[in-house]
């Protein structure tokens, strides 16, 4: 039992280690990879911006959404209606 005990201590100690060195190799990898996602993301952004901003003054442009379904949930500017009485 002590032996078996002694044996999964030294393998969790093994696997943080093990863990631990890889984390700092990998680490600076992946996040140099999702900053530069996150730049290309707003670069794109920007860009869309810009060709918005360039459309011809008094050019009309309509876009059209899905029409939603209802669902039959109230919105947040309705409420039920509550009948109450005035005490005196």
């Amino acid at each position: 039992m002590l032996y078996g005990l002694a044996k999964t201590i030294f393998f969790l100690i093994i696997f943080y280690y093990l863990f631990k060195f890889i984390g700092r190799l990998l680490l600076p990898f992946i996040m140099k990879k999702g900053v530069e996602r996150m730049q290309q993301q707003q670069q794109r952004a920007a860009s869309n911006y810009q060709q918005q901003a360039r459309q011809q003054e008094g050019k009309v442009t309509i876009n059209r959404d899905a029409p939603k379904k209802s669902s039959g949930i109230v919105g947040d500017n309705e409420g039920e209606y509550v009948d109450y009485e005035e005490v005196k």
